[in-house]
């Protein structure tokens, strides 16, 4: 199973608290980490997750990007030393992967992607983090690299293999209260079934999860028949 996760509400949740917006991204992160392990206890093989918008990127302070980064690094610093492959076993059947459009990074962010692209590598769970990501531009990045190959006619086979991520949710969970696509992965969630929840991300509960799961099995899915 395929599940994927707008995880909205970090801002909102710090706001709430009385905490900085740091804060709330990190809380956050910590809980996509929850997230990954809830899902490979409920039989979830793949994980998608909208990290950062592109739109978020270009509109925002830079500072946004500079605290998730900080962050990053404040737990690399903390567990770099510890053997996380014998603490944690599962970790080395996971496949981690980030996809985005990265032109506008500095060139050590982008060593830093590719490097962390290269040291997950199983074959068991398949994660997928979306960074500056936004789904017209991943559109036009399909169109141009097809019509660079000087292809005559395109093929929906040739369209699903040119995407980030070429494989497609089952489930779509959005948190936040906000009912909306945002252009999040528009060909892939074709078929998907979405859920929205008020709760803000860091509020989000295994419970939650479980709930989400049992519901989908009482969805009937037809894809378009």
């Amino acid at each position: 199973m395929h599940v994927a996760i707008i995880p909205d509400g970090n801002r909102r949740w710090a706001r709430k608290n009385n905490l900085s917006l740091e804060d709330g991204y990190e809380k956050g992160i910590l809980k996509f980490a929850e997230f990954i392990k809830w899902s490979i206890e409920l039989g979830v093989n793949e994980v998608t997750a909208w990290g950062m918008s592109y739109d978020n990127y270009k509109n925002r302070s830079i500072e946004v990007w500079n605290s998730i980064k900080r962050i990053l690094l404040k737990y690399y610093e903390k567990y770099k030393d510890e053997d996380v492959f014998q603490k944690y076993p599962e970790i080395k059947d996971i496949n981690l992967k980030l996809y985005g459009f990265f032109d506008d990074l500095n060139e050590e962010d982008r060593e830093k992607i590719e490097l962390i692209n290269s040291k997950l590598n199983g074959n068991k769970y398949k994660i997928n983090i979306l960074i500056l990501y936004n789904g017209r531009i991943e559109m036009l990045y399909v169109i141009n690299k097809l019509i660079k190959s000087n292809m005559t006619e395109v093929t929906l086979e040739q369209l699903y293999n040119n995407l980030l991520v070429n494989s497609f949710p089952d489930i779509v969970i959005r948190t936040g209260g906000h009912i909306r696509t945002s252009g999040f992965m528009p060909i892939q969630t074709e078929y998907s079934e979405w859920f929205f929840l008020d709760k803000l991300w860091p509020e989000f509960t295994k419970e939650d999860y479980e709930g989400i799961l049992e519901q989908f099995k009482r969805r009937e899915r037809n894809f378009g028949k």
